[in-house]
């Protein structure tokens, strides 16, 4: 019986680790600012006027 408390527990914080790792890595790439138009890349140095 006690084996069995002492397994759950390890499995219950890996789980939690594992989420918690998880959703973190989503949340850096979410925020990140995409030009709307090709003219809003001019900030990365891009001319749009090449193509």
């Amino acid at each position: 019986m006690r084996e069995s408390v002492v397994g759950s527990l390890i499995i219950i914080v890996v789980a939690g680790f594992l989420i918690f790792r998880l959703s973190k890595r989503g949340a850096m790439n979410k925020y990140d600012k995409k030009p709307r138009s090709k003219w809003n890349s001019l900030s990365e140095g891009v001319d749009p006027t090449d193509e």
